[in-house]
Order: structure tokens, then C-alpha cells, then sequence
């Protein structure tokens, strides 16, 4: 009943709109997750579909000139966390990252990303292995995203539960150059820097920005330089060159863990005292360049893109020491043509992914002891993909096919235990299929597809018996998933919806576990089935060009089906996901002000398979205010800007860590937040 009554609280501010007095122009464009039809080609689906046309559930958020400017954005959840169907869960940890989930893939990453395909303007963040990393992002410089809400590997692969494109080239095709800085609680202050140029037909963009952040909870400051950039080249009619790069440096992150549920209620902000003794964090260096060449011919457009990788990595952790040198290169081919009444695209994928792995025993203070594991692990996946459908006016029908072969290889250079060096070969079909009926600015669509996740490198490498190589009773876990939906733009009115329900069968799912001889160290096994299914839905409505209100709400329950290792967990739900999710905004821009209120509810949800541990629900609000126009000059501008975050100083758990092991489940949230600062454009 508590959540029914927010979703009605949530709904009816899209009923008192029409009485609140219409105000002047601003010239912010318009933030919409789904705009009205459009023929560009969706970057999410690889081939051959657009927004009007896809029949599955895709959403693309284009971010506006106001988010950009007054949002600080320091997490993922900030830019997406309105998207029904994904769940960005904010660890207040940069030494675990964020945990995503779309549809219940990717709940077990004790920390990154799995089970779901992230690329980052252009250039995978999705390892070979299936891995995901989204330390090198900087989200407040994200100006786009797309978001394939559901089964994928017809696309993307390995881990493609779902799929996460990102963009953070400028939007804007005039020169601007932009500078932005504030400050916060608990010791957070960043400066960011962007500048866009055009020169003929050549387009270049570059930003940066410099984080200090001693973070809500002890033991958990972190630093980082972030750097990045974009250069698009035209070659001639029918020929454009597009190079991109990234670079960060976290010199070290302090880890602070997860605490009991004693310490979490009357002492939230305390770290856990074994993770300060042995000084746990991370630092990490990484870089990455990519380069795309487009040539459009009569049979169709052909894509070449070409990419590299490099990371460091020092991971001090209560139970070792741990060093990783990243190595990834790869490559996609593709060709596509839309433009008959048949439309279709093929393609080939090829990665490589190298890391050099060095695990110490560990005394704390960086005193590291002996070396306990010593192996350089290589993954390479090939993949073949092909799509074909109909181009007709109204109904049309679409199917695609992708075959992957991985290879994962272990050279144990340390040969105590005898050689424990091997190699294990996984491989998938991941077909898919859909129908659409496209009605004035309306889709209907359904769907069928599939998913693969394969165990990642560090998945294999944690062996319960302590040992090296890989763990060999590890297997891909398979899923199978169908949906029906509607999505459009309702004639004569300024009301945009999306609406979908799914269900999805997972095989073999990977389920994390700890041991009291691994200490913090996650295992994993394959557990029986589980049922995923849900219901997503999604309105924006805009009465006049000053007034935006969205509300999502995703409703989902995930369960174990099967019995596995563990009879008991047949008919509990999957830990780490609520039930019930709502998220609203109200914004407002009367002349030169913008205003924006934030709303989310989370609902209660289990922190272990056993179903016996839960984290309360919370609902929290947040209120944005700033200024798009205080002139300094004819060619300066200031904006500055305020957030409140959690402005009713609510008390709460904002993650979980699965299956902990000794009852340290839980991570908490800060109380209210403040932030203040300016952006200055020219």
C-alpha cells in the first residue's frame, strides 16, 4: 500500500501542472528519455534499428543544457537514475564502483559491473571476459546514453544481459568552452573543464577534471584526474574519421567496507576496523584510444573501428595484496543497409585481454609478505553477428544471430603448488527476434531474446581451496527472455510513455559466497535456475516549453526456482534488488531560473540468498536550484548553481554486500548533502 500511494503522490503532479502560471522562454533544450520518432540508427542495437523501429525495450536520455550545467553528477545514478527497468545502486565507494542492474543482471558484482555491456563512446568498457570497469567515466561529461533493457548477446556478447552505450561527445555543434567548479560536504571539491571547436568540417572536444573527495564514511577519500577527447574528421562525401580517448589517475582510494546491522544504524559513518588496520583500497591507472572510419557506399555503410587499453591496478585488501597490468585490444567490422524494404547488417567482433596477476600475502600498512599467486591470464572472443528485418510502413518483423568462442588461458609463473596453469572454452548462439506495429507516434512491439555470461578472470581465479589457476567447476550462465511493450508520443498531447513487461529464465546462475577461511574474498558457484520477470513504466509530460515532469516505476520480482547446492533457496528471491523502485522530477525554468525536485523510493529487499537478512526501503528527496544567465560580458556567462541531496536527512542503507560474510552486509548512505558552485561558459 505504501508504494501504491507514491506512485499515485508521484502521478498527480503531472495533473496539477496545467495550474501552475506559464512563464518565459529559457533556451535549455529539452531532457526526455524518449523523444518523438527518430531515423538515426540506435549505437546500442549495432545494426540496422532506430528509435522508431526496435522492437524490444531500448530508452535513449539525452542530457540538457541544465543537467549538464547544474547536476554534479560525481556517480552514474545521477544521469540515469530515472530509467525504469535499471537500478544504479550508489555504494558511497569508489573502491567498489557503483553496481548496476537491468532486470536483475549484474546483482552478484561484489564489485564493477557484470552481466551487462558497457561501451564508452565507442570503445568497450566490457572486458573480453565480461568484466566491466567504469572507473575511467567521469558521468558528469555523459551527454547521452542508451540503454538496451534487456537480453543482448545478439549484439554485444558476453555479458549481455543488457547493454549501457554511452556518449560524452558535445551535442552542441557551436565552439563553446565551459568551465565548472564546487564544492560540498564531507570535503568534496572538483573542477571541471570542457572546450568544443569546429574548423571547417572537422569537429575536436576536449574536457577534463580533478576530484578531491573525503568521502561520508571514514577510510574512504578518494582522488582522481580524469582526462578525455573527441576529434571527428571529414574525409569526403562519403567518408568520416572519428578518434577518441580517455585517461584517469586515482593515485589511491581508501576502501572502508561494509558494517553490521548495529553499526550501520548507530554508527553509519565508522568503516570497518580490519579494512583501516590493513589500509584497503586501490589505485589505478588507465588509458584507452580508439578510432572509427565510416564509408558509405551503394551497398551500404561499412564501419571499421579499431581500439586499445591499458590499466594498472594495486589492490590492497584485508586478505592480500593484489596487482593487475591490463593489456585489451581489439577490433569490429560491420556493414549494414537500411534503405530498401529490407533492411539488414553483418558484422565480426575480435578481442584479446592480457592481464599479469600478482597476489601477495598481506601484513597491512603496505607491508606486503610473500608471493602467493603469480599468472598471466589471456581471454580472446571472436564473435560473428548478422540481423535482418523489414522496412515496411507499419508492421514489421526483425531476427538476428551471433555466435562468440572464448578462450580463457592461465600461465602460472609461480609453480609452488606444481603448475595449476590451463585453460577453459566457452562458446554461444545468441539468437533473437522481433515483431513491431507502428501506429502515427506509437510502437507496439515483442520480442524474444537471449544472454550469456561467462565466469570473468577473477570469478575463475577465486578458488575456495586457496589455490592458483582456475576454478574449473565454473560454467557460462544462459538466458532466455521475452517481452511485449509500447512506447510513443500520445497525438495532440505532450505526454511520452513507455511501457513494458518481460519475464527471463536464467540457467546457471553465478551466485557469490564467502568463507571465513577467504575472509572478504568472494567464491562463486552456479545455482539452479531463477525467474526474472517485471513490469516497467516510464511518463514524461511537458504542457509548456518551462515545465517537464517524468515519473518511472519498475515493479519486478526475482526468484529462485530450481533447487541448487542449497535446497533451501528454491522460491527466494535474488538478493540485492528491490521489488519496488519509483523515481519523479518536477522541473522548472521560469526565465533564466531552473529548478528541479528529485524523487526516488526504493523498496525493502534481501541482502543474502537465504532471505533471512533485508534492507529497509527509503524514500528520498532531492532539490536543485541554479541560474542560467548572469551575464559577466557580452561573451561571458555565469551560472551558478545549489543541491540538496536527501533534503529530509532520511537515514538509510544505500547497498548491500551480498552474502557477506560475519553479518557486514551493509553499506550506508549520508545524510543531507549540500553542494554549491558555478559553471562559467564563453
Amino acid at each position: 500500500m505504501h508504494n501504491i500511494l507514491l506512485f499515485l503522490f508521484s502521478a498527480s503532479l503531472f495533473l496539477l501542472l496545467p495550474f501552475i502560471s506559464q512563464a518565459q522562454d529559457s533556451d535549455q533544450q529539452p531532457d526526455t528519455l524518449v523523444g518523438e520518432f527518430s531515423e538515426f540508427l540506435i549505437e546500442a542495437t549495432r545494426l540496422t534499428e532506430t528509435e522508431g523501429s526496435a522492437p524490444f525495450s531500448v530508452t535513449v536520455k539525452r542530457r540538457s543544457l541544465a543537467e549538464s550545467r547544474f547536476e554534479p553528477a560525481l556517480t552514474l545514478d545521477r544521469v540515469l537514475s530515472d530509467v525504469p527497468g535499471l537500478w544504479v545502486s550508489n555504494r558511497e565507494n569508489y573502491a567498489l564502483g557503483q553496481r548496476i542492474s537491468i532486470r536483475g543482471m549484474g546483482w552478484r558484482a561484489a564489485f564493477g559491473v557484470r552481466g551487462i555491456y558497457v561501451m564508452l563512446d565507442g570503445i568497450p568498457l566490457t572486458m573480453p571476459d565480461g568484466q566491466t570497469g567504469l572507473d575511467i567515466l567521469d558521468p558528469a561529461f555523459v551527454s547521452q546514453a542508451e540503454v538496451i533493457r534487456g537480453p543482448s548477446s545478439s549484439f554485444w556478447g558476453n555479458a549481455g544481459g543488457g547493454a549501457i552505450i554511452l556518449s560524452t561527445k558535445n551535442m552542441n555543434d557551436k565552439p563553446k568552452a565551459r568551465v565548472r567548479a564546487y564544492t560540498g560536504s564531507y570535503g568534496t571539491y572538483k573542477v571541471e573543464a570542457s572546450a568544443a571547436s569546429k574548423i571547417g568540417d572537422h569537429n575536436y572536444n576536449i574536457f577534463g577534471s580533478y576530484l578531491d573527495h573525503n568521502g561520508f564514511r571514514d577510510h574512504s577519500s578518494h582522488q582522481a584526474l580524469h582526462l578525455g577527447g573527441h576529434a571527428g574528421f571529414d574525409l569526403g562525401t562519403n567518408t568520416d574519421l572519428s578518434l577518441t580517448g580517455s585517461f584517469v589517475d586515482a593515485p589511491f582510494t581508501q576502501h572502508p567496507g561494509a558494517l553490521n546491522a548495529e553499526d550501520a544504524r548507530d554508527t553509519p559513518r565508522q568503516a570497518t576496523p580490519g579494512f583501516v588496520q590493513a589500509s584497503a583500497g586501490k589505485s589505478w591507472r588507465q588509458g584507452q584510444a580508439g578510432a572509427t572510419l565510416t564509408r558509405r557506399t551503394n551497398a551500404g555503410t561499412i564501419t571499421a573501428t579499431t581500439y586499445g587499453i591499458a590499466r594498472e591496478l594495486h589492490n590492497p585488501l584485508t586478505f592480500a595484496e593484489i596487482e593487475v597490468d591490463r593489456l585489451v585490444g581489439g577490433g569490429r567490422l560491420a556493414m549494414q543497409d537500411n534503405s530498401g524494404i529490407i533492411s539488414w547488417g553483418v558484422g565480426l567482433d575480435a578481442s584479446v585481454q592480457q592481464d599479469d596477476r600478482r597476489n601477495y600475502g598481506y601484513e597491512g600498512e603496505f607491508v606486503r609478505d610473500e608471493l602467493t599467486l603469480d599468472q598471466i591470464e589471456t581471454v580472446s572472443n571472436t564473435g560473428v553477428f548478422s540481423r535482418i528485418g523489414t522496412n515496411w510502413e507499419r508492421f514489421n518483423i526483425s531476427a538476428s544471430l551471433r555466435y562468440d568462442h572464448l578462450v580463457f588461458d592461465n600461465n602460472d609463473m609461480l609453480l609452488e603448488d606444481d603448475d595449476q596453469s590451463g585453460s577453459r572454452n566457452f562458446s554461444s548462439f545468441s539468437p533473437a527476434a522481433g515483431v513491431s506495429y507502428k501506429l502515427n507516434t506509437n510502437l507496439v512491439y515483442a520480442n524474444f531474446g537471449t544472454a550469456f555470461q561467462s565466469p570473468t578472470t577473477t570469478e575463475l581465479v577465486n578458488r575456495p581451496d586457496m589455490t592458483g589457476g582456475f576454478n574449473s567447476e565454473l560454467d557460462p550462465e544462459r538466458t532466455l527472455g521475452i517481452e511485449a511493450g509500447i512506447r510513443g508520443r500520445l497525438n495532440d498531447s505532450k505526454l511520452i510513455y513507455d511501457i513494458a513487461a518481460y519475464s527471463m529464465e536464467v540457467r546457471n546462475r553465478l551466485i557469490s559466497y564467502q568463507t571465513e577461511a577467504g575472509g572478504a574474498r568472494d567464491f562463486y558457484r552456479n545455482e539452479g535456475l531463477t525467474q526474472n520477470t517485471g513490469i516497467e513504466t516510464f511518463l514524461e509530460w511537458q504542457p509548456i516549453p518551462q515545465l517537464t515532469a517524468r515519473t518511472s516505476y519498475t515493479w519486478s520480482r526475482f526468484t529462485f526456482e530450481q533447487e541448487g547446492i542449497d535446497a533451501q533457496l528454491d522460491g527466494n528471491r535474488l538478493p540485492g534488488i528491490p521489488e519496488h523502485r519509483l523515481a519523479s522530477a518536477l522541473q522548472y525554468s521560469p526565465s533564466a531560473l531552473w529548478a528541479a525536485l528529485y524523487m526516488e523510493n526504493v523498496g525493502e529487499y534481501f541482502a543474502d540468498d537465504g532471505n533471512n537478512i533485508s534492507n529497509a526501503g527509503y524514500t528520498v528527496l532531492d532539490l536543485q536550484i541554479g541560474h542560467q544567465n548572469l551575464e559577466l560580458s557580452s561573451n561571458l556567462i555565469i551560472q551558478p548553481f545549489i543541491k540538496v541531496n536527501n533534503i529530509m536527512d532520511v537515514r538509510y542503507n544505500t547497498s548491500v554486500s551480498i552474502n557477506a560474510f560475519g553479518g557486514r552486509y551493509f553499506e550506508p548512505a549520508p545524510g543531507r548533502v549540500f553542494q554549491a558552485g558555478f559553471t562559467v561558459e564563453l
